[in-house]
């Protein structure tokens, strides 16, 4: 490092120079470069061309900011990466002895960017160059070849003669100089952050003594035998592994155990819901110290505002570039990550040698299953990561979809759990709604902790008010849907733990950890069905008398006519083949037929996938912005609004935001999220929300009310 710092010396730029708050250039660069060196030699084991590429961007990349004109008070302070690429272009490529000199000068150009050439980049240099009279950069003409030098064609040209290993390459090492660059310029301890690469010390044996005494919590014993299996299970010399066992019978404990047996460098455990992602995080650090576990979702932000006030090293930082040991996250972010969207390049190299845990993933939508296929067969051998697919309904069609793409994927259907399972006796009221059922059944209610689960949340907040006004049961009623916002949500999952009664919509299909002992629901197709037998009697083996009852939905919402369709034609078969060999029924391949009309989709998203990375033959990253993709991925289009009742507590902190540094900005910004609540596009169409331009959000119209959300039934 000291040949480069001479060098630039030498050159008359002052090293010495603070370019970080209480930080010299010279002490910036020591930290990144001891960050960077440590990761691609040491960690990942890069050849040394690409350490070298590493090593000399961590030293180059601020460049920038030794010009005379730059200022760490001054408002031009973004500039510094096209000043820093263009000073490098004229004045540095003879020195640096690196056959990659001129990727050198566009990852020094998009260090604070993303890794493809913005459309309006070279607009932008040109601007600045006639806009600034500079030591270094004073003219059009020799700015020219950095507008030249940055043109998307030529960009392109460059990187297209690269294969598509050294693309990769090329991308990661420039991702691990930017988290080191991050973490210095943040003052955040860059041994702690490098302890989270080295595997933890007795990790196995508090995971064992944990998983006893959460058994023992949940059961009253410790099944040994059931132990062993799982043992068994997670000790597979095969990569990648799809597990299909009841639930309740202790899926999480194999996870831990197959985490502890492959010792990957990184855990990834995806799972479907933010409700979930909060449990799995409490249960983890009762195993491990916090430091080494994080979550990252949307919200995450406001939870760890809510467990560390943001005090000392924000974890925030931590998380939202995946160098925890162990990430709890979202399909979303893995995807986003794998297309490498905007800025995710920074976090997709850990992703190397890594394990990924899909929680239910039947869940996920046929356009999600087939992104994660084309990266499955582009990438898997690529970053040599596991995985762990987990369902207690798995799907055939999926399930053959990723052997493709997996051909040594091993399945384990374990069909003897499911053979003596007789934890559910069904009766499916065709003729009553579930209100009617209720009135019906009303002495079973007031004895038995029971789950009630509607398909829209206008049904479920009728019941609870019908159930609360009339005071038909005195008992604790709790409603649960996603139409609260965040904060109270949050309340209602807790009181969700205690509730003798628990009225809720589809969002309690994977998100309870909790058994119950009389489920009534809406019909809604076989696997979400499946799944709300799961909430019933849940570590028991059989059952006394009816513990079910399905009634008619009050319309087709939110499910597709097909769906319900089919579930109307499929359950008799399903009630039967239940009554005769217990929950073995649940594996049965004919009740998944509809999910044929899948295949077809999952293929077109590889295929659309696949020609978009072909057509830009850049970094392997998938140009669009991150709403299209969430959108290409089956998400409905959301948004977020504010309840009135929070307007004025959002507007007080809102107005804190100008002037605010970095740090107090993301506080803040995450203590006005809580107040929010998801809208969809009807929502925005129907005037139920209107835009705020102080606030620059929606602000809802329609009444909500802490107790039941956003209001959806009429005269409310």
């Amino acid at each position: 490092m000291m040949d480069t710092l001479n060098k630039l010396c030498k050159k008359g730029l002052n090293i010495d120079k603070e370019t970080h708050p209480n930080k010299s250039y010279r002490q910036h660069v020591e930290e990144v470069r001891k960050f960077v060196e440590k990761m691609t030699r040491e960690i990942y084991k890069y050849s040394e061309e690409f350490v070298t590429f590493a090593t000399l961007l961590s030293e180059l990349h601020d460049v920038g900011k030794l010009l005379p004109e730059w200022s760490l008070n001054k408002e031009n302070r973004p500039w510094h990466t096209i000043e820093g690429a263009e000073w490098f272009l004229n004045y540095a490529t003879a020195d640096v002895n690196n056959l990659y000199h001129e990727i050198l000068a566009y990852a020094i150009l998009t260090h604070h960017s993303i890794l493809h050439t913005p459309l309006d980049l070279n607009k932008k240099i040109i601007e600045r160059a006639e806009s600034m009279k500079m030591r270094h950069f004073t003219t059009y003409s020799r700015c020219k070849k950095l507008v030249n030098f940055s043109s998307e064609n030529n960009i392109l040209s460059l990187v297209k003669k690269l294969n598509l290993q050294f693309r990769v390459n090329l991308a990661d090492v420039i991702g691990i100089v930017k988290v080191a660059d991050m973490l210095s310029a943040k003052n955040l301890t860059i041994d702690n952050v490098l302890l989270q690469y080295y595997w933890v010390e007795n990790f196995e044996e508090k995971l064992i003594n944990s998983i006893v005494k959460r058994a023992e919590e949940k059961r009253g014993n410790f099944d040994q035998s059931k132990f062993e299996k799982q043992k068994m299970l997670a000790s597979s010399k095969e990569r990648h592994l799809i597990i299909a066992a009841p639930t309740g019978w202790g899926k999480t404990a194999l996870a831990l155990l197959r985490i502890a047996k492959l010792e990957p460098r990184k855990i990834f455990y995806i799972l479907p819901t933010i409700t979930a992602i909060k449990d799995f995080y409490d249960m983890f650090t009762k195993i491990l110290d916090e430091t080494y576990i994080g979550e990252y979702f949307y919200f995450a932000d406001v939870e760890v505002l809510e467990k560390t006030n943001f005090e000392e090293e924000n974890p925030i930082e931590i998380y939202r570039y995946f160098i925890p040991k162990i990430t709890l996250t979202t399909i979303d972010q893995i995807l986003l990550t794998l297309l490498q969207i905007g800025k995710y390049h920074i976090r997709r190299f850990n992703l190397k040698n890594s394990l990924l845990i899909f929680d239910e993933f039947h869940l996920l939508t046929p356009p999600m299953l087939g992104c994660l296929k084309f990266f499955l067969n582009k990438l898997a051998e690529h970053y040599n990561f596991s995985c762990l697919f987990m369902s207690a309904t798995p799907s055939p069609i999926y399930t053959e979809l990723l052997k493709r793409s997996l051909p040594h994927l091993k399945i384990e259907k374990l069909e003897d759990e499911y053979s003596y399972l007789k934890r559910h006796k069904i009766e499916f009221c065709s003729d009553k709604k579930v209100d009617e059922l209720i009135l019906e059944k009303q002495d079973m209610l007031e004895k038995k902790r029971t789950l009630i689960i509607v398909n829209t949340v206008r049904k479920a907040q009728k019941l609870y008010k019908d159930l609360k006004e009339k005071q038909r049961i005195p008992k604790n009623i709790v409603l649960l849907h996603a139409d609260f916002a965040y904060k109270d949500r949050s309340e209602k999952e807790k009181e969700a733990s205690k509730a003798d009664i628990l009225i809720s919509t589809q969002v309690a299909e994977v998100s309870l950890d909790t058994s119950f002992e009389l489920l009534i629901t809406e019909l809604s197709p076989i696997p979400s069905l499946i799944q709300r037998f799961g909430r019933v009697n849940r570590y028991g083996r059989t059952t006394d008398g009816t513990n079910v009852f399905i009634c008619k939905p009050d319309s087709d919402e939110p499910y597709k006519d097909i769906l319900l369709n089919l579930a109307y034609k499929n359950l008799p078969t399903l009630l039967n083949g239940i009554e005769k060999k217990g929950e073995q029924a649940y594996l049965d391949e004919e009740f998944w037929q509809y999910e044929q009309i899948y295949e077809k989709e999952v293929e077109d998203i590889e295929e659309k996938i696949a020609e978009k990375m072909e057509d830009m033959l850049n970094f392997f990253s998938f140009i669009a912005k991150e709403n299209e993709i969430l959108q290409m991925l089956g998400r409905e289009e959301t948004y977020l609004g504010l309840p009135k009742i929070y307007f004025e507590d959002v507007v007080s902190l809102f107005r804190m935001l100008k002037g605010a540094n970095y740090d107090e900005y993301r506080k803040l910004y995450a203590s006005i999220k809580k107040y929010l609540a998801p809208l969809s596009r009807s929502d925005i169409k129907n005037k139920r929300a209107e835009w705020d331009d102080e606030l620059r959000m929606f602000v809802i119209t329609t009444n909500y009310d802490k107790e039941i959300g956003i209001v959806r039934i009429p005269n409310y």
